[in-house]
């Protein structure tokens, strides 16, 4: 796609476009490593040019794409490449045209093709995702009210849209809602029909790394009320609190631990159609099922080389009805030479199943330069393994 002509440069791309007459460059490994080639680590580049400026990236930061064509740029069109001060690693790298990137969960998304459109429509798994979520509150209100519940039919519509049909006592009521997404976050449920003849009902829902939290108001019962699950390695901490015109009626707060053990199988807590939506190559450390269609799977994995120490946390939201699955995480770097730790890379994706053929990987807002630059906003396709 041609960029507009009148694009606005920042200053940081201006810097790096003005580099020129390169005195030195220094390619080395910020967490101690002999060679900026090993599995683990974080590439760095520092350059001195002009009059005795100086420019230092690391493989994370943003627009070190940028840095380092540009490098190479003035390095090839160089009469004197003997002139310009490196150490033989240095050289060897220069000569042989490419910087060394290290390994990362997300390793195999960076040098996949990425598409700009999406092919699975994110839209379409809302009500699938949020529906056993508004069966599973709707339920527990009529019984906190004193009546007798059961959802006999529920009905998934297009880009949000649902229905259920629910017996409440002797009669049966149908209700419709609608799933709205407010932002990556953050998302709304209105439902009319519900609680009482004409009555309403609003759930909104927020997903954090390690939590789902729930509020929602009913304005024609005066009710209002919220739900939050707290995800930990050990244990999940369920809390519910309902008020009625402002008074209490309802709290309770439960323990559960978590029974997912080293000798436990993956098998027998997730089906096998939905494991290609999880992080590829690692186990989860924590599996907690909960009772609205969603597990909640958390990954805390080492990995480390004779200088290098990398964890990598992950919270994973498998939404089974909808094949859908909202991953969240970060990697932890640290160099066992120096003690420096970084915070090697965040990112959050969304993976969709058709079910059929294809995953679809679709890169969220993230805070990691390197991810921001190379995989926010697009989408991946790859085949599903046959299960």
């Amino acid at each position: 796609m041609i960029k507009p002509v009148f694009r606005q440069m920042s200053q940081e791309e201006m810097d790096i476009e003005g580099i020129n007459d390169i005195k030195m460059i220094h390619i080395y490994d910020l967490t101690g490593a002999s060679k900026p080639d090993g599995k683990y680590g974080v590439t760095a580049v520092l350059i001195n040019y002009a009059d005795n400026k100086q420019l230092n990236y690391t493989e994370n930061d943003h627009c070190f794409g940028f840095f380092i064509s540009k490098i190479f740029e003035m390095y090839n069109n160089c009469g004197d490449k003997d002139s310009i001060i490196m150490d033989d690693t240095t050289r060897e790298l220069m000569e042989a045209g490419k910087v060394p990137r290290h390994d990362s969960v997300l390793s195999k998304f960076y040098d996949s093709e990425k598409l700009d459109i999406p092919r699975l429509v994110n839209a379409s798994t809302l009500s699938k995702r949020f529906g056993p979520l508004v069966e599973y509150l709707l339920v527990g209100l009529y019984k906190t009210m004193g009546t007798d519940a059961l959802v006999i039919d529920r009905k998934n519509g297009w880009r949000g849209s649902g229905r259920l049909i629910i017996r409440v006592g002797a009669e049966n009521r149908t209700v419709y809602y609608k799933v709205f997404e407010i932002n990556e976050n953050t998302f709304s449920v209105k439902l009319n029909g519900c609680l009482t003849e004409n009555g309403d009902l609003t759930i909104n829902i927020i997903l954090y790394d390690d939590e789902l939290s729930v509020s929602y108001r009913s304005d024609s019962t005066l009710i209002e009320g919220s739900s939050s699950f707290k995800f930990g390695k050990d244990a999940l901490r369920e809390m519910h609190q309902i008020q009625k015109d402002g008074k209490q009626i309802f709290y309770d707060v439960n323990i559960y631990e978590n029974l997912f053990t080293a000798d436990s199988k993956l098998e027998d807590e997730v089906p096998a159609s939905l494991t290609g939506l999880l992080p590829e190559g690692m186990r989860p450390s924590t599996i907690y099922s909960l009772p609205m269609g969603l597990k909640y799977l958390l990954y805390d994995e080492l990995d480390s080389s004779d200088s290098v120490e990398v964890q990598t946390f992950c919270g994973v939201f498998l939404w089974q009805e909808a094949y859908c699955a909202d991953i969240r995480g970060w990697s932890m770097i640290k160099s066992l030479q120096a003690g420096l730790t970084l915070k090697n890379e965040v990112f959050r994706m969304l993976n969709l199943s058709d079910n059929r053929e294809y995953i679809q990987s679709a890169f969220l807002t993230g805070t990691g330069s390197r991810y921001k630059e190379e995989l926010e906003g697009k989408f991946v396709i790859y085949e599903r393994k046959c299960v």
